[in-house]
């Protein structure tokens, strides 16, 4: 198969995937506070890519040997670095990625409760422009040598990643079609959450390479990717713990752990992975950054799932689909493997 074609099937596997967890944390966000609901969230996420790592067809298996792969960092000849000094962690993708996983979708639950979360939703939708943009910079960075870049993607495309992000954002507003609370506060929760999106996302492809160097084995890569992103929650989940003894002291509404709410953690976790596995081998199958444009119809998913299952009805039925039409034509362009 044409490693376009296969790259952009993965993709829309992830946008499948990634589409199910708001209409699930609406099942399962039973309190104010988000860090605990993210630190649950951790635990059952955790469980499905763990067990993903038994199954993945990679060659290289070596559980012990690859925690030391958390702490490299990309030189500036485009290879493998490993720290020297305890201060040369924070130059590490692991340590940014482990940030981004306990503070992204804590900040997005955050920031819905201080401003519309139909502007928290459009605001988080970037965090795929930010991750393409880090693949881009990081494919640079890897070719500086005399190796081919792995990420790669042209202007012409740009511009059609931002008519999806538009027609996406078209999708959202249909929810309502109206804007309520809005305040600065709320808007730097939801921008600093989208920045923390792009680091967890970014984090687990770049030390996915990082720990397969020089080898580009899809299927290795997206081994050491997945063991990087179970790795990162077990770290990070002190640090949600932490947030939310610092911004969310114990209320009388604290977050029940019912048989229910169990149940739909468990669809949380297998839903993550199976999205967050097919979004990364969308990034190791193919050089082309611009099959990621198909991953803005997990919006249009998103949109279907809660008028299924959440009884809310969408305000604004044209502007689904306009924005779905928009969506639609710009993934129709051209995709190639040299932009």
């Amino acid at each position: 198969m044409n490693p376009t074609t296969k790259g952009t099937l993965w993709a829309g596997s992830a946008a499948f995937g990634l589409s199910v967890g708001p209409v699930l944390y609406l099942f399962t966000h039973t309190s104010d506070d988000p860090f605990v609901w993210r630190s649950w969230s951790f635990v059952f996420q955790g469980a499905g890519l763990a067990a993903l790592l038994f199954v993945l067809p990679s060659k290289n298996r070596d559980w012990k040997g690859k925690a030391a792969g958390l702490l490299l960092y990309w030189g500036k000849d485009g290879e493998p670095v490993r720290i020297r000094t305890p201060l040369e962690v924070v130059r590490t993708p692991a340590f940014w990625m482990t940030i981004g996983f306990a503070l992204d979708l804590a900040f997005w639950v955050w920031a819905a409760t201080l401003i519309d979360p139909l502007v928290v939703t459009i605001i988080f939708q970037l965090a795929f422009i930010g991750m393409v943009w880090a693949a881009a910079r990081l494919g640079k960075k890897i070719s500086s040598g005399d190796r081919a870049s792995p990420h790669v993607i042209g202007g012409k495309h740009w511009t059609l990643m931002a008519i999806s992000f538009l027609g996406a954002a078209l999708v959202i507003w249909s929810e309502t079609a109206e804007v309520g609370a809005l305040n600065w506060q709320g808007i730097v929760v939801a921008v600093v959450g989208t920045a923390t999106g792009v680091w967890s996302l970014w984090g687990t492809v770049s030390v996915g390479r990082l720990m397969t160097w020089p080898g580009d084995d899809p299927n290795d890569l997206a081994w050491n990717s997945t063991y990087s992103a179970v790795a990162a929650r077990v770290i990070g989940l002190p640090l949600t713990l932490l947030g939310s003894a610092l911004f969310f002291p114990p209320t009388e509404k604290t977050f029940e752990l019912s048989w229910t709410t169990v149940g739909f953690l468990t669809l949380i976790g297998i839903f993550n992975a199976g999205g967050a596995l097919s979004y990364r081998y969308s990034m190791y199958v193919t050089s082309s950054l611009s099959v990621q444009r198909i991953i803005f119809f997990t919006p249009v998913l998103q949109m279907l799932w809660i008028w299924l299952f959440a009884e809310v009805s969408i305000a604004n039925p044209l502007a689904l689909l306009i924005g779905t039409g928009i969506v639609l034509l710009s993934n129709l362009g051209s995709q190639t493997g040299s932009e």
